[in-house]
C-alpha cells in the first residue's frame, strides 16, 4: 500500500511550523501547515486531513476553542495537542475535549512520527467500521476465499500471475464468460495481497439504479438531497486500506466512469453534496464478461478508463477449454452439499461423472454447480445418477448421447461465443418460464443486465417480446 498519512501542522510560530511540516513530508506523510486555527478550520472545510499537530497556545482562537470547533465537525481528523507546560493539567484538559493525545514541546521527530500513526490507525478503523455498517455486503461467506482449481496448464498459468499481480497494488482487469469464476479469482488476489487482514468490498456495478450510483459509490453529506437525513459513506471509504472488486464494470453508467476515472487517476473523490476532497486509499479490481474493446469502439465505455483499468489483465478460461479440472470441481461442491445436506455418503455414479465431464458447461463453474446443489437437493438415494444430472425434462448430453447433444447444443467449432450465450440465456429463460428476475438469480447476473441482452437480441433478431416481464 502506497497511502501517506495526511497532517495538518498548525502553530503560531513560523519557524516551528515550517520545520515540523518539512521533516514529516520527508518522510511517509503529507504535510501541510497552518497559521493559526482559524485557517485551520478554513482549511478542513475543504480538504480532508487525518492528523492535525494543533498548538495550544496561540492568539485569536486557542488550540482549545480551536479543537473544540473541529469536534463539530462530520468527519473530524484526529487531534494531537501540542503543549510547551510540562504539567499534566493542560494535557489532560485538551483529552477531556476530544484530543487524541498531546505530546510536550521540544518533541522529537519520533515521538510525533510514533504519534502520528497510532492517531491515523484509530481514524482509519473508526471511518472503515462506520463504513461497514453503512453499506450493503453479501451476508454467506464473504471473505470466504474458495480454491481454485487448476490442473489445466492455461488455468494454473492463470493462478501464478495473479498470485505475482497480488504482491502489488496495479489495478486488474479480470475477464470471462459469465460463471467462470472471476469473483473468486478477484478474492484469490485479494487473500495472497498486503490488505489481506480487511475485508474486500464488492460492488455489482449493473446492480445500482445510475440516480442512486453516485450516493452509493461515494457516499453523501447530510442535506444533500431529499431524504438525506444523515452522512452516509459510500464503497469507496468502505474499502479504504482494503480492495474494492467491481463486478460488472462493463455496466457502469458513461457519467460515473467520469468520476472513477478521475479516483483512480488522483486518489480523491468527493461525498455527493460536499465541496471536501476525501481521499481513500483502494486498490481495483475490476471484472466484466464482455468485450471493453469493443465497447470502446461503441462508444459504451470510456477509452481512457478502459486502459486505466487495464494494467494487469488477466482472462478466466471458460471451463469446456479446461476439462482436467472438472473432477476437482465436483469432488468440491459434493463436499458442500455433503456437510449442507447432512448426506456424508452422498456421491455420483461412474456414469453420472462422465456425463458431467462431457457436457460443454455453456453456464461455466456456476451451472455445475448449480446442478450439482439440485441432484443433490433431489435426489433419493446416496449415489445420484446420470439421468438425475440435469433435472427433469432435460437430457443431459452424456458420451452415450453425443447426437442428441449436438441438436440441442450448438457446435463449438462453428458457435461465436456471443451465439452460445444467447442459446444459454434464452433456455434458463425458457425453463423459468419467462421470469425475468428468476432466470438473473439463475444466470447469476442482475435483472438490468438481462433486460439490456434481451433488448439485443430482440434488435438483432427482430424477435419480440423477449424483453417482456413475464
Amino acid at each position: 500500500m502506497n497511502r501517506k498519512i495526511r497532517i495538518l501542522v498548525v502553530d503560531d510560530d513560523s519557524l516551528l511550523r515550517k520545520l515540523v511540516t518539512e521533516q514529516l513530508a520527508k518522510g511517509d506523510f503529507d504535510a501541510a501547515p497552518a497559521a493559526s486555527g482559524q485557517q485551520a478550520l478554513d482549511i478542513l472545510r475543504d480538504t480532508d486531513y487525518d492528523v492535525m499537530l494543533l498548538d495550544i497556545t496561540m492568539p485569536d482562537l486557542s488550540g482549545l476553542d480551536t479543537l473544540r470547533e473541529i469536534r463539530k465537525l462530520e468527519d473530524p481528523p484526529e487531534v494531537i495537542m501540542l503543549t510547551a507546560d510540562t504539567s499534566l493539567s493542560t494535557g489532560i484538559e485538551a483529552m477531556r475535549h476530544g484530543a487524541y493525545d498531546y505530546l510536550t514541546k521540544p518533541a522529537t521527530l519520533d515521538e510525533m512520527e510514533a504519534v502520528i500513526r497510532k492517531a491515523d490507525e484509530k481514524r482509519r478503523l473508526v471511518k472503515q467500521n462506520a463504513s461497514l455498517r453503512s453499506v450493503a455486503r453479501p451476508a454467506l461467506g464473504v471473505d470466504e476465499v474458495l480454491p481454485i482449481f487448476h490442473e489445466n496448464a492455461a488455468m494454473a498459468a492463470l493462478v501464478a500471475q495473479a498470485e505475482n499481480a497480488a504482491r502489488t497494488d496495479s489495478t486488474i482487469l479480470i475477464t470471462g464468460e459469465s460463471g467462470t469464476g472471476k469473483d473468486v479469482l478477484a478474492r484469490l488476489i485479494h487473500s495472497k495481497s498486503a490488505r489481506h487482514a480487511t475485508p474486500i468490498i464488492t460492488v455489482n456495478c449493473g446492480a445500482f439504479p445510475e440516480t442512486l450510483f453516485e450516493s452509493e459509490f461515494f457516499g453523501h453529506e447530510r442535506g444533500a438531497f431529499t431524504g438525506a437525513s444523515t452522512l452516509r459513506r459510500g464503497l469507496l471509504e468502505a474499502a479504504d486500506g482494503s480492495t474494492l472488486f467491481l463486478d460488472e464494470i462493463g455496466d457502469l453508467p458513461l457519467a460515473m466512469q467520469v468520476k472513477l476515472l478521475h479516483f483512480l487517476e488522483q486518489g480523491r473523490f468527493r461525498r455527493v453534496g460536499s465541496t471536501r476532497d476525501q481521499s481513500a486509499d483502494v486498490r481495483i479490481i475490476a471484472a466484466t464478461n464482455r468485450n471493453l474493446a469493443d465497447e470502446v469502439q461503441r462508444k459504451h465505455f470510456r477509452e481512457d478508463l478502459y486502459y486505466r483499468l487495464n494494467v494487469v489483465a488477466l482472462h478466466v478460461p471458460p471451463l469446456r477449454e479446461r476439462p482436467e479440472d472438472i473432477s476437482g470441481i465436483i469432488d468440491y461442491f459434493l463436499g458442500v452439499y455433503r456437510q449442507r445436506f447432512n448426506r456424508p455418503e452422498l456421491d455420483l455414479s461412474p456414469a453420472a461423472r462422465r456425463r458431467l465431464a462431457d457436457y460443454a458447461w455453456p453456464g461455466n463453474v456456476r451451472e455445475l454447480r448449480n446442478c450439482l446443489e439440485r441432484a443433490a437437493a433431489l435426489s433419493t438415494g446416496e449415489v445420484i445418477e446420470a439421468d438425475q444430472m440435469l433435472g427433469a425434462g432435460r437430457q443431459g448430453p452424456g458420451s452415450e448421447e453425443k447426437k442428441q447433444s449436438a441438436s440441442a447444443l450448438p457446435a463449438l467449432s462453428s458457435t461465436t461465443l456471443e451465439e452460445l450465450e444467447r442459446e444459454h440465456i434464452l433456455r434458463v429463460l425458457h425453463e423459468s418460464e419467462g421470469n425475468r428476475e428468476r432466470a438473473a438469480a439463475i444466470l447469476g447476473i442482475s435483472s438490468r443486465t438481462l433486460y439490456r441482452k434481451l433488448r439485443e437480441y430482440e434488435t438483432h433478431t427482430h424477435s419480440v417480446g423477449l424483453a417482456t416481464e413475464a
